[in-house]
């Protein structure tokens, strides 16, 4: 099963492009982030929830502003229907 950090690691190799990947992103059916309160709280990642997102467009840059924006917005309203 192909995870959203898939997705981006995909586009990273330029086996999809920037528009595939904006399309994907927008509808994926991301996973809970489950976060602790400890030191370890920046080490944890979970490969099919938003944090593939966020690394798109933090670490690799894949992303432009408006992008993310919107990805977020999506996943946002996704999650708030029951």
């Amino acid at each position: 099963m192909e995870t959203a950090m898939d997705v981006v690691r995909r586009a990273q190799r330029g086996e999809i492009g920037h528009d595939e990947l904006v399309r994907v992103l927008l509808t994926w059916p991301y996973e809970p982030q489950y976060r602790t309160t400890g030191l370890a709280d920046d080490w944890e990642f979970v490969d099919n929830s938003f944090d593939a997102v966020k690394h798109a467009y933090i670490a690799l840059d894949l992303l432009t502003d408006a992008d993310y924006a919107a990805i977020a917005s999506a996943a946002s309203s996704a999650a708030d229907r029951p």
